[in-house]
């Protein structure tokens, strides 16, 4: 039976009962039995890993957060080996700051996973026309660390420019892949060589497989990759992902672990803060009102398609109603004239005639932020698994809408130096917004009006970024857009209830690692990049901390490998910890649901965060928060 594995303090009750066990001999057997699953757990490597800039902090903060990372019950961080801080100058060496992570890391039993060639010096650009300089960094920090490191990745995201300074070249990588590994592993050949961890941003799997095609597979031994999910639930593509992984590297011969070496979603405070600033007026303007009148939202289990969350922008409408697209194509515009797509540029194509037959009866409708329907969120093969699909604007001239950037017309500017309100919106108050993305008037059809709500100005270049489409022509109603980019956040407890489900998706894969992205936010502003982690910047714990220690208590290392089974919208994981006890886990991919069995008893249940159930019994109904249940359940 697969297990994961690792070594973080873990919950040490015994919840079985043998005292209906009168033979010695059987309660011998069990003492052996149990012996031996406490050693599995202690001889086993943790499954759970951090991100942790820990090198470029000080030192009481980094000696603060390995005490956390190790309490917590991760057994790994990864942490940037930036070449331009230990080789500050050519030939002048400073390990000090990276000893210092090393040493406090042991004395924690927390392991390291480097990443070679992070922080590139200026001297060592790109790294491949700069080998033997390169190589010579890779060989004086696996001597130094030989017998306290046992795995490096080489490279962050070398799909992306960032790690060259130019377009990224697979074969090119392959080349100081191949030779990175036979340095490593001249020094040290029981070390543990990482492909880079691919960003899944873009057709991530092309670069992969030109690699692959390059001779990549000879030359490491754990393959990796960084499939973030911030645009759908994880459980409608994460599976998908890992599986095309699987099955190329199957396709090139390839046998070898996969690990996650990032993952995770921000919390960033900015989040819709267009929509929040325009939707509300549009809507006002067109007459209606938060008390009187009903916001709709999509909620479809066929498509795993769903609004979210829309107290970002409309917290004061609290009539709400959720629609699968067959109630769209029959609900009337008088029972609820609003709806609102979620604002994360993904939509299922083949549901627009859904949408666009709302609009015709008059329905007013509201994109709150991206690109418009720039993705098809497409049905594969796989059961409840879609892939993203780019198609641009191909939806849009269905609903008389278009877009426009720098980078399919000649004259956009690639970003905006002012805001202002458009000329039928006096008066409403409006923070900067800089973009890149704009409204136009290129679709519209008879009678139809595009109406300006802010504009986006760069000298004489002056569109919308966001407008109300009045419609009257074939279609009737109303379409209110807003192309601010800031819609790849979530809330706090939205991160905390995605971060267990998506490692118990990635380990029900098979994957062997999960490094979640990070352990620490910097909150060095309000951007998303900022807000990453499961702590804040003050060390307060947030909630996707506690949904962490939870997950690691209840899955701890040398547990079985779960197995999740579908039920609707609901998910059932099962497993057994090293000590032989089951655990069910129960949630839904949005939204709540009826209980599949409720009543069962199980010996203890806790939520999401780890609070405990004052009964241990599933309840009646389901949500996207998880929950825990151990031992065996009973009617």
């Amino acid at each position: 039976m697969d297990h994961i594995t690792g070594e973080p303090p873990w919950n040490k009750e015994l919840t079985m009962t043998i005292a209906s066990i009168t033979s010695h001999r059987k309660i011998y057997s069990i003492t052996l039995l149990l012996a031996a699953c406490f050693l599995l757990s202690a001889a086993a490597e943790s499954p759970y890993g951090v991100c942790a800039h820990l090198n470029r902090m000080p030192p009481e903060e980094m000696r603060r957060e390995l005490a956390g990372i190790a309490a917590a019950g991760i057994g790994f961080v990864r942490v940037d080996l930036d070449w331009a801080q230990v080789e500050p100058e050519p030939g002048k060496w400073d390990f000090s700051r990276w000893d210092a992570v090393v040493e406090e890391a042991a004395g924690r039993k927390v392991k390291v996973l480097p990443i070679l060639g992070s922080g590139l010096p200026s001297y060592g650009k790109p790294p491949f026309r700069n080998l033997q300089r390169y190589l010579t960094y890779v060989e004086k920090c696996v001597r130094r660390y030989k017998g306290k490191i046992n795995c490096y990745e080489v490279f962050n995201e070398v799909n992306h420019i960032r790690p060259w300074g130019e377009t990224p070249n697979p074969a090119n990588y392959v080349a100081l892949l191949r030779e990175t590994r036979r340095t490593i592993k001249r020094i040290d050949p029981e070390a543990k060589v990482l492909f880079s961890g691919v960003s899944c941003l873009g057709n991530s799997l092309k670069f992969v497989e030109e690699a692959f095609q390059a001779g990549a597979g000879d030359h490491f031994d754990v393959m990796n990759f960084h499939p973030y999910q911030w645009y759908n639930a994880p459980e409608a593509q994460l599976p998908l992902l890992i599986r095309e992984l699987r099955m190329l590297m199957k396709k090139h011969h390839i046998d070898k672990p996969i690990w996650i070496t990032e993952i995770g979603d921000s919390s960033s405070p900015v989040r819709y803060r267009l929509a929040g600033e325009v939707v509300s007026p549009a809507l006002r303007k067109l007459g209606f009102r938060p008390e009187r009148d009903t916001v709709g939202t999509v909620a479809d289990p066929d498509t795993l398609f769903f609004t979210g969350d829309i107290d970002d922008f409309l917290p004061e409408w609290k009539r709400r109603r959720a629609l699968t697209f067959e109630e769209l194509r029959t609900v009337s515009p008088t029972d609820c004239p609003i709806l609102v797509l979620p604002g994360r540029e993904l939509f299922p194509a083949a549901r627009i005639d859904a949408v666009t037959a709302y609009v015709r009866k008059g329905g007013t409708l509201v994109l709150p932020g991206g690109f418009p329907l720039y993705y098809d969120f497409r049905q594969t093969a796989e059961p409840d698994q879609f892939r993203t699909v780019q198609i641009g604007n191909r939806l849009l001239p269905q609903l008389h809408l278009e877009w426009e950037a720098f980078w399919v017309k000649k004259g956009v500017p690639r970003t905006t130096t002012a805001t202002e309100a458009g000329e039928e919106f006096p008066g409403l108050k409006l923070t900067h917004h800089p973009g890149m993305r704009f409204l136009n008037a290129e679709n519209l059809k008879g009678a139809d009006r595009m109406i300006p709500i802010a504009w986006g100005i760069n000298g004489r270049y002056r569109m919308p970024i966001a407008a109300l489409y009045q419609l009257n022509s074939d279609l009737k109603g109303n379409i209110i857009v807003a192309v601010d980019s800031r819609t790849d956040s979530v809330t706090e407890k939205e991160q905390a209830r995605r971060l267990p489900r998506q490692l118990l998706l990635a380990f029900a894969e098979g994957v062997e690692k999960v490094f979640y992205y990070r352990y620490r936010a910097g909150e060095w502003n309000r951007g998303r990049e900022a807000h990453f982690g499961i702590l804040r910047r003050n060390f307060e714990i947030k909630p996707a901390g506690l949904a962490c220690q939870t997950l690691i208590r209840n899955l701890p290392p040398g547990s079985t490998r779960p197995e999740i089974l579908r039920r609707g919208l609901i998910r059932e994981a099962h497993w057994r910890r090293p000590d032989g006890v089951p655990v069910t886990a129960l949630w839904t991919v949005f939204g709540e649901q009826p209980a599949p069995q409720p009543g069962r008893q199980f010996l203890r249940a806790e939520t999401l965060t780890g609070e405990p159930l004052p009964t241990a019994k599933v309840p009646d109904r389901l949500s996207a928060d998880i929950l825990y249940f151990t031992g065996c359940g009973t009617e």
